[in-house]
């Protein structure tokens, strides 16, 4: 005796879900056995590294970590005390990098937790806000949008100093652009960013056998280091190169990189976007 119609209709339906589910659930194996293989390299400051690395392995990414900025925080002995005076008459303090949060507070920072702070992105203004400053306002991700934010806020020109507590090497003239502009601006240094001298012997096998196929770049003397030290170890690059910013990818197309990407916009979120968008 045949089954009723709506049992063999009901039966053959059933038989196309179950197909279509082990279609979809092969289909999200395979992508995640493509980024199970995707093995990124991280070049960040040490204590940079682990926040990210874990994003990245929560999404199914190998990865792998070579610094190529060894952070280091100066002693007080070798603090400019010239810039005593500029502290003690701060109307607020500037942080362009989390490393630079970091040095102030071995330093003892925040002497005074109300006093404003201006962050260059999200991942600054997260570190200050860590570090016990309360009135934090965080910039577009560059020294550009950090300069136009302030001159947006009513920090009055000759109110007091702006301080950009900072590393011995900087980049994009914060200090001198707020001085251009009629503002009293001062660094007060407290870090020294080094370079590597060498690659480690297990990142430069990794590098020149291909295992490592992604790179991620933060900064343009980050990227800079990098390629020469590959250049050095005789390392041919066949990577993609993720970058923040059209100026670290410019340091990777002239080294000869050709798949090249850039951030959206100069912040860690729009990195971590830009690789699930391409993966």
């Amino acid at each position: 005796m045949r089954p009723p119609l709506w049992v063999s209709v009901s039966r053959r339906t059933s038989g196309i879900n179950t197909l279509n589910l082990c279609r979809s659930v092969i289909i999200r194996r395979d992508r995640a056995d493509a980024l199970r293989c995707m093995h990124i390299l991280l070049t960040r400051p040490k204590d940079d590294i682990p926040a990210l690395k874990q994003k990245l392995v929560e999404q199914g990414f190998t990865v792998s970590a070579c610094p190529m900025l060894d952070i280091n925080i100066m002693p007080v002995e070798e603090v400019d005390t010239s810039t005593a005076q500029k502290l003690a008459e701060a109307q607020a303090y500037l942080f362009t990098s989390a490393n630079g949060v970091r040095a102030a507070s071995h330093h003892g920072f925040p002497k005074t937790p109300d006093l404003p702070v201006f962050a260059v992105g999200p991942a600054t203004a997260d570190a200050c806000r860590i570090a016990g400053f309360k009135t934090v306002t965080e910039a577009g991700g560059d020294v550009q949008s950090l300069v136009g934010m302030i001159k947006a806020t009513d920090i009055a020109e000759a109110s007091g100093s702006l301080v950009h507590i900072s590393g011995r090497d900087q980049a994009g003239n914060l200090v001198q652009q707020l001085c251009d502009a009629g503002y009293d601006a001062t660094s007060l240094v407290l870090y020294r960013a080094e370079t590597i001298s060498a690659l480690p012997e297990d990142i430069a096998t990794l590098l020149a056998s291909g295992d490592i196929e992604a790179v991620m770049f933060y900064s343009s003397r980050t990227a800079t280091h990098f390629v020469t030290l590959t250049e050095y170890a005789g390392i041919k690059l066949s990577i993609t190169a993720y970058c923040l910013s059209e100026a670290v990818a410019q340091i990777l197309k002239q080294a000869g990189v050709a798949d090249i990407k850039v951030a959206e916009t100069t912040t860690e979120d729009s990195m971590l976007n830009m690789l699930a968008e391409h993966h």
